[in-house]
């Protein structure tokens, strides 16, 4: 599976127009940031270890040293809560994340993950610890809409 995973990634770097179609890449996930996922990777040092990145499509994190504003004047890290939340989410077993028809941010394929039923991102959204990426879709724009409305993670 290791090996699959590999030439996958060596196939999605080196020859972009062999994964305009969707790809499929699975295994245990560790959560870089916010937004990015190391799929088939361990957890050392409190970091990832031995994976392929994957950026979660339509969504916006925070990066990890960033702190934000709440109503009532403080600062949370919120950057660090949505990396956080993103592990949790993980916790449970294998993900399985779909590669958006070639689509990359940064050199990074953008994907999305489920872990069971959930959607990674969407999850992420409805806690607050994430924003729509209204530029790449409208997918999750309900979601933020509720998570404003309750005053959840970013909208605190």
């Amino acid at each position: 599976m290791r090996c699959l995973l590999v030439f996958a990634a060596v196939v999605a770097v080196w020859w972009p127009a062999a994964v305009s179609a969707d790809a499929i890449i699975s295994g245990r996930g560790c959560a870089v940031d916010g937004n990015t996922i190391q799929v088939g990777s361990k957890l050392k040092d409190d970091k990832c270890w031995g994976g392929i990145n994957v950026r979660l499509h339509g969504i916006i994190a925070r990066e990890l040293d960033e702190h934000c504003p709440t109503s009532d004047g403080n600062h949370w890290p919120c950057g660090r809560a949505a990396r956080f939340s993103l592990a949790q989410l993980l916790k449970p077993r294998s993900i399985t994340c779909y590669h958006i028809d070639g689509a990359f941010k940064d050199d990074v394929p953008l994907v999305t993950c489920l872990s069971g039923r959930k959607d990674l991102a969407l999850e992420m959204v409805l806690q607050g610890v994430a924003e729509a990426a209204h530029d790449e879709s409208k997918r999750y724009e309900l979601q933020e809409a509720d998570a404003k409305a309750a005053k959840r993670g970013l909208w605190k």
